[in-house]
């Protein structure tokens, strides 16, 4: 048989060849759904509408206006507690300090290593002390009952290490401090005003034993 007749119909018959198996695994597609459609599988199809895309402004406000929202407890019981003692006592000191809760690390420190940026930047701290100007002086951080499980003492390291460099001190406080001693450790941060008007300058750090 010659070669070129060969050739021609292998060629001729590449195509049937191909149409029969998609036929083939059609049917068997076909047959596969019917049956998890009988057992109660459905597949689950998305509405393109409510996908995130932070794009288009106007998907936003659609999925924003479309759907409900409830206020969420940014502080346990515990941290408010802290948090309400720092207030106090910063208040105390009349020296024109302010405090935030739940503060985005990302917002208050940068660097010009992208890579080092992004490790910190959707980390928070808890209670955040502000100076005069508007510069970070202090980050408290509350440690419960039970804190460092999986990676909360890697991810307490990023923090402490990130705010070190940055010349902004760091305390610690768990269940067992009393307002005194809570009191007494933030006056020992608080007696630098050159801390306050050099966001640069050190400042000391204490811990919570």
């Amino acid at each position: 048989m010659p070669v070129d007749f060969v050739q021609q119909a292998a060629i001729f018959a590449l195509p049937i060849a191909l149409v029969i198996i998609f036929f083939f695994l059609s049917d068997s597609i076909k047959r596969w759904r019917r049956r998890r459609s009988r057992h109660g599988f459905h597949p689950i199809r998305f509405d393109q509408r409510y996908l995130p895309d932070r794009t288009d402004i106007g998907k936003q406000l659609h999925a924003v206006m479309d759907n409900s929202f409830e206020k969420r407890r940014i502080l346990s019981p515990s941290e408010y507690r802290v948090f309400a003692i720092v207030e106090r006592e910063i208040a105390s000191q009349r020296k024109g300090y302010r405090v935030f809760a739940q503060t985005s690390l990302g917002e208050i420190l940068k660097s010009s290593n992208s890579n080092a940026f992004s490790s910190i930047n959707n980390k928070r701290v808890d209670i955040l002390v502000v100076g005069r100007g508007g510069w970070p002086f202090l980050a408290v951080e509350y440690q419960g009952n039970g804190h460092y499980q999986g990676t909360a003492a890697a991810r307490d390291a990023i923090k402490k290490e990130a705010l070190r460099k940055a010349g902004v001190g760091y305390l610690e406080f768990c269940a067992t401090d009393t307002e005194d001693k809570i009191r007494s450790r933030l006056r020992e941060h608080l007696v630098s005003e050159v801390a306050v008007n050099n966001p640069r300058a050190p400042t000391l750090v204490y811990s919570a034993n």
